[in-house]
């Protein structure tokens, strides 16, 4: 089975920190299993957003994250369990109470342009995700790290500023080449390298068409057994439902989320499948508290209660779906059932606003000192989902006498507008990473970076910074019920639900699997069970 390679980021505790040293031994051939039988042909699956940039560490949207992890390395990674395995680094060795961490690198390694991978790249790539001036959104997840050194050419030593018994989920991050990046962190910011990376991974870059397509092609020269697919092309639609369409013209082979309401459409042919699985994932209707408007405890809550969420559920994900009363999955150990989801109320939602000094108008909406309280949602451009959340949002908040005005962006626009602080209110989802710490999500120093919301709560701060220092795992998952129920209480965010989802593919397509936190888990694995189009 092949290792998982997508970058270690935001979630899903596991215990597999407790050896002080961990060492694996290296085969520089293929990969267990390889069957050069399933060798050839090409894959396209589809998108309804373009990629933003595919420098590792300047992204946190999930389309370039998936491209990037196809092309890079981290130093570890993880199984389809999210235990930690080795990848760049073959073995390690945690000393000083778990503030000291030493990794051994594989001396086989080469980027795609053949120049080797040694630690000189792993502490260039973490000067750059460190530096105060780049663009990395995921500052707080690493910012335990005190310096970085290499001590020979395949020896790296992280000292941390605070015992990290979870720094192994942390320090998965995609190394990029040095010699790439001449003016430092003014490369790694602005770059031709965004949209023409070197990396080491299974899959090399090939070309980037805006808006149409990217594709990259097998590193055959990989150092756990080339990829199976000789090519793989990521295409560029306009929204979901034309996503479909391609399925079914089969001018795409793999879609990783069909709508509920399109998958008995799909299901109708006979050269097409679906695979129901857990999307590891929250959708919530984001709030930006520097808008004084969401800064008010009472109007989030108001907006919490007066939103018909098992109607969403219903109605749009065809009941594929779980209320969310927070940023925990059901299925991540944390999770604290104890929380239940704000129920709709739309009287407990009016008291509410009343209380807050929102009082009715004459033309049914809320007024305050001669405002009108309107909002603007906000969603992607091609997410039929979203739209109809949106919707539902606006009908329900009329009731409430909440105007609301619903506006849509392309993806990366969208995405910038949000962090910019432009755009206060969006539906959104989030989907978990393989490290538990949710320091950059929710820690008050993070915004405006992923903690886009603008949470600031001295107590959310206290269990972030207690969280990453525990060593007791059941103590850590305490901290996080404990965060679980602050984060619904205080309607910090409108949680909306966990989905279901639905992948369309085709037929012949073998070797998927997937993960919570990934459907493109394996994807070096997948292959044709026809040969012909293996040809």
């Amino acid at each position: 089975m092949f290792k998982k390679f997508k970058s270690l980021l935001i979630s899903g505790v596991a215990a597999a920190v407790v050896l002080s040293t961990f060492a694996m031994p290296v085969d520089a051939a293929a990969r267990k299993g390889f069957d050069k039988n399933k060798v050839g042909g090409n894959l396209v699956f589809s998108t309804f957003a373009d990629a933003t940039r595919l420098t590792p560490g300047t992204t946190s949207d999930a389309v370039s994250n998936r491209l990037q992890g196809m092309m890079f390395d981290g130093l570890v990674s993880t199984d389809i369990k999210n235990n930690i395995i080795p990848s760049l680094a073959t073995s390690w060795k945690i000393e000083n109470n778990t503030k000291r961490y030493t990794f051994n690198l594989r001396k086989d390694v080469k980027f795609h342009d053949g120049k080797p991978l040694t630690a000189h790249d792993v502490v260039f790539t973490f000067q750059m995700l460190l530096h105060k001036d780049s663009i990395n959104p995921y500052k707080g997840s690493i910012s335990m790290i005190d310096k970085v050194t290499a001590k020979d050419n395949y020896t790296v030593v992280f000292d941390l500023k605070d015992p990290s018994p979870l720094f192994l989920y942390t320090v998965g991050y995609a190394i990029i080449p040095k010699h790439k990046f001449p003016n430092g962190v003014k490369s790694f910011n602005d770059s031709s390298f965004h949209r023409n990376p070197v990396g080491s991974g299974p899959f090399k870059f090939k070309e980037w068409k805006t808006a149409q397509r990217v594709v990259l092609t097998a590193n055959t020269s990989y150092w756990d057994g080339r990829p199976y697919m000789n090519q793989v092309t990521m295409k560029i639609l306009p929204d979901a439902n034309v996503e479909v369409v391609n399925l079914l013209k089969y001018q795409v082979d793999f879609v990783e989320s069909i709508n509920p309401k399109s998958v008995a459409t799909v299901q109708k042919n006979k050269n097409l499948r679906i695979v129901k699985y857990d999307q590891g994932r929250y959708d919530y209707i984001g709030l930006n508290q520097k808008d004084p408007l969401f800064a008010d405890m009472k109007v989030r809550q108001a907006l919490s209660y007066g939103l018909n969420r098992p109607a969403i559920v219903n109605t749009i994900l065809l009941k594929n779906a779980q209320l969310a009363s927070g940023p925990i999955h059901p299925m991540e150990a944390p999770y604290n059932k104890n929380v239940k989801p704000l129920a709709y109320d739309v009287k407990k939602a009016n008291d509410l606003l009343d209380d807050a000094g929102w009082k009715m108008g004459s033309s049914g909406y809320r007024e305050k000192n001669g405002k009108v309280m309107e909002i603007t949602l906000t969603y992607n451009n091609g997410n039929k989902v979203r739209e109809d959340i949106a919707k539902i949002a606006q009908q329900d908040w009329k009731k409430i006498g909440v105007k609301t005005t619903i506006r849509s962006y392309d993806f990366s626009i969208w995405l910038e507008k949000i962090d910019a602080g432009e755009v206060t209110a969006h539906v959104s989802a989030w989907s978990l990473g393989t490290n538990p710490d949710k320091y950059g999500l929710w820690h008050s120093s993070q915004y405006p970076s992923n903690n886009n919301q603008a949470v600031k709560d001295a107590r959310v701060d206290q269990i972030m910074e207690a969280f990453r220092k525990e060593p007791n795992a059941a103590k850590r998952n305490a901290l996080y019920q404990e965060l679980h129920k602050i984060l619904n209480d205080k309607a910090y965010s409108l949680w909306l639900h966990h989905p279901k989802g639905f992948a369309g593919m085709h037929k012949d397509l073998a070797g998927v699997q997937f993960s919570l936190y990934s459907r493109y888990f394996n994807i070096p694995d997948w292959y044709w069970k026809d040969p012909k189009k293996r040809k």
